[in-house]
């Protein structure tokens, strides 16, 4: 097949043209799945390793924070369609907690062919996630995922999501940490890490030594910066990477399609649209990064997602997309930092990164947003920001923007 017409089909399997497991489908829509599935189910697929422990996982996952939108029969399809290709990384946070027992009910059985990775942390009172640092309800939580699950182990455990200076330190302060060594040293957790979008507490982490993989947000829009006429890649984050795997540290990537965000010419910084193939590359090119996971509301997502295997060098190649110049993105925020410092404190590139991901239907991304010790209700409509952003974002009616979305 041409490179036309591939990336053509990998672009339909991510702008939504595959349904949510459920309802009825048009003759295109049906059309498109055929095809999909007949380049998807060709290729195979590859694994790298997470370096202390030699644990095989695949370089593509199952994300599960909207599998909540399929039904237990579509579930147990995406599950049955992994083991039988050999995907088996699973992250388990979701914002639905509903769907966990179906996902236990489709692993059981077969739980030695799948690689779980769950969140320490992470709870879901009501059945809707929420983080907490409450020590009991840390514990409670994740024994219930256990049980749920139906394991009696996870093959890793993250520190839930910690982005922040004080989150870190109440993280150790409440015994996060040791808790979860312990689940380690019990053989509960076989590797331990976190999950993290910042580069200041990934470095953090890997001062303790103690880190054996963790999941991070990558993708070109969150690496790369301004720099004269074009991009370049932000150097902390490029000396993070190179850093975790001189350390033997595996990441696993998040947000890999920037929320869909890059999916699509309208909404992508570089004004160009990229496929799932190219993004699931780019970040396998980062130093360090062994597996990518992807959301998946449905089996289509994951088979959109496993076109990588089947595809040529030349359709995962991204480099046209990161020709773009500054011009290209002008007005749009590529959540570089620039702008920083802000008077009052605010982390305006999370603030608007977790604005942008909620608007496209990011279902955690308010709980993230709301959880910041700082948000765009702080703005005080000073101005300081905009003349340092280099690519003139209108930061002030963004942060209205923000505070009027979330309420906050």
């Amino acid at each position: 097949m041409n490179r036309r017409n591939f990336l053509k089909i990998a672009g339909l399997g991510a702008a939504g043209l595959a349904l949510s497991g459920c309802g009825l489908k048009s003759r295109r829509e049906a059309f498109n799945e055929q095809r999909i599935t007949s380049i998807a189910d060709t290729g195979d697929v590859q694994y790298r390793i997470i370096p202390h422990s030699n644990t095989k996982v695949s370089t593509i996952g199952i994300g599960a924070s909207a599998i909540h939108e399929a039904d237990g029969d579509e579930i147990q399809r995406i599950f049955d369609y992994a083991a039988d290709k050999g995907i088996n990384l699973v992250d388990t946070v979701m914002s639905n907690f509903a769907s966990a027992e179906l996902m236990g009910k489709a692993m059981k059985g077969r739980r030695q062919s799948f690689i779980t990775q769950m969140h320490i942390g992470a709870t879901y009172p009501g059945g809707t996630y929420t983080r907490t640092r409450d020590f009991a309800k840390v514990k409670e939580g994740f024994e219930t995922q256990l049980k749920t699950f139906q394991t009696d182990y996870s093959d890793i455990g993250f520190i839930h999501y910690v982005d922040e200076g004080k989150d870190y330190d109440d993280m150790l302060n409440n015994g996060l940490l040791d808790y979860a060594q312990k689940l380690k040293q019990e053989g509960i957790i076989r590797n331990i890490g976190f999950s993290s979008h910042s580069v200041e507490m990934a470095n953090r982490f890997l001062d303790t030594g103690l880190m054996d993989v963790y999941m991070f947000s990558i993708n070109p829009s969150y690496d790369f910066v301004s720099s004269g006429g074009g991009m370049t890649l932000d150097a902390d984050r490029k000396k993070l990477y190179e850093r975790t795997q001189q350390m033997g540290v595996g990441i696993t990537v998040m947000k890999a399609y920037g929320g869909g965000r890059l999916l699509s010419a309208g909404s992508s910084p570089f004004g160009k649209a990229m496929t799932p193939v190219q993004c699931i590359q780019y970040c396998l090119d980062r130093p360090a990064v062994i597996s990518v996971i992807p959301g998946v509301r449905n089996l289509m997502d994951l088979k959109s997602a496993a076109l990588y295997y089947a595809a040529t060098p030349e359709e995962r190649s991204y480099s046209d997309i990161l020709k773009s110049q500054v011009k290209d993105m002008d007005g749009v925020c590529i959540y570089c930092g620039h702008c920083q410092p802000c008077v009052r404190a605010i982390d305006i590139a999370a603030t608007n990164k977790f604005y942008d991901l909620a608007q496209a239907g990011d279902a955690l991304a308010k709980d993230h947003y709301m959880r910041q010790s700082r948000k765009a209700g702080d703005c005080i409509q000073c101005g300081q920001c905009e003349p340092r952003c280099p690519f003139h974002v209108q930061i002030r009616a963004r942060m209205r923007q923000t505070k009027e979305y979330f309420g906050a």
